[in-house]
């Protein structure tokens, strides 16, 4: 049986990172994928030749160091900057500017005497509201988190909201990729000269003497060590007979789905303005992302990410095209996928530091899943990291 130095497990952000990281660092890698295709979180849905639109996660920025990292095109040529279009709230069927909903009065009343509130041990409501007032948490930043987060933001955990990161200026601030995001991450991962296998969800992890047994459907391998960069439930799973009592509490902390449903409309037909995207207030979608931030001479579209369980297919598509102003025979191309994420709150920073710790004597590592921060950049950041500290 042939011995790997690292396999990772997972082919989202986290796991390209660090697959590609290990592998320009000389080690011999394999990324084990259980679907058919790269990206996890980040999905890029490709309706005609040329035009894509992001069904997950859709703005990578200039402090994603760790992705800028691995990126091999000189002057980072492959990366387009994004139009500067703006967001705007749904309230009903009209569209609002997030200042109109912002209360001046409630901040100026609560501001002043919280300006060195610690974050930490605080979730986003507790902080923000104390920050800038209960008119101001309700009427715009509990829906604008929300948007960001796709569900509720109220109990997720302060500390883990918009870390700060050193930006690398040579790149653009906000960008996105010729291909979409998810051909940004085949294009990391294909320059890494990364290994991959698809269609291969791992069983069980077994810990040897010589390092870890990782079991498939029919087939088993071994590697010196091993990265779990899978969504949280699955890492729950593989982490059971490595820290049983620890995975036992890290498959406690609920999944929520998120309903999306896209779709591409001619540019001629819509009347709504240039948007990066929309929030929903009080609404049954949590936002809409559109891709006006890359223009295109004849298409236009919008992937509404729906509250789960509130509206049927038909009732979603009714509530696009209210929010869209044009009719369903408009939608040229449709889509709808259900995205997965953990709902995090601030006792999942003790957690993921009691994993790292007990996960430190061993040849396993945990990454991504949301276990350091929201974004993108965060994920990759934490893979490149334990992946180094194992080498």
């Amino acid at each position: 049986m042939i011995m790997h130095d690292i396999i990772i497990i997972g082919g989202g952000v986290s796991g390209i990172t660090a697959a590609a990281s290990a592998a320009r660092a000389g080690r011999d890698v394999l990324l084990l994928e259980a679907g058919d295709r790269l990206g996890g979180c980040i999905h890029t849905w490709h309706p005609t030749d040329d035009f894509w639109l992001e069904l997950g996660a859709h703005t990578a920025y200039n402090s994603y160091g760790a992705l800028l990292a691995l990126n091999r095109v000189p002057g980072f040529g492959n990366l387009i900057p994004r139009a500067k279009v703006g967001y705007h709230f749904v309230d009903g069927s009209r569209l609002q500017s997030p200042f109109a909903r912002l209360s001046f009065l409630d901040a100026a009343l609560h501001l002043p005497f919280n300006l060195g509130l610690k974050k930490t041990g605080l979730d986003v409501q507790t902080y923000f509201t104390r920050l800038l007032g209960p008119g101001n948490w309700r009427n715009l930043l509990a829906p604008a988190f929300a948007a960001v987060l796709s569900q509720p933001a109220g109990p997720y955990p302060a500390e883990w909201l918009f870390k700060r990161k050193q930006r690398d200026k040579a790149a653009p601030r906000k960008f996105t990729h010729g291909d979409g995001l998810q051909g940004w991450m085949a294009e990391l991962a294909e320059t890494g000269g990364v290994h991959i296998e698809y269609d291969s969800p791992v069983e069980r992890l077994t810990l040897e003497a010589s390092g870890v047994r990782v079991q498939l459907a029919g087939t088993e391998l071994q590697a010196r060590q091993v990265l779990i960069a899978t969504p949280l439930d699955v890492a729950a799973r593989l982490l059971n007979d490595v820290v049983p009592e620890l995975a036992e509490r890290l498959g406690k902390i609920p999944m929520a789905d998120i309903e999306t449903r896209a779709a591409v409309i001619a540019a001629g037909k819509l009347k709504l303005p240039p948007v990066a995207g929309l929030i929903g207030a009080d609404d049954a979608f949590f936002s809409a992302v559109s891709r006006d931030y890359l223009p295109h001479p004849h298409w236009r579209g919008f992937a509404f990410h729906f509250k789960p369980g509130l509206l049927s297919e038909g009732a979603q598509r009714q509530r696009m095209t209210d929010v869209l102003g044009c009719k369903v025979d408009d939608f040229e191309f449709e889509t709808a996928k259900v995205n997965r994420l953990p709902t995090l709150t601030p006792a999942a920073i003790v957690l993921a530091a009691e994993l790292e710790a007990a996960l430190a004597a061993t040849p396993v590592r945990l990454a991504g899943n949301y276990l350091n921060g929201l974004s993108l950049g965060d994920a990759a950041q934490y893979a490149a990291d334990h992946t180094r500290q194992g080498a």
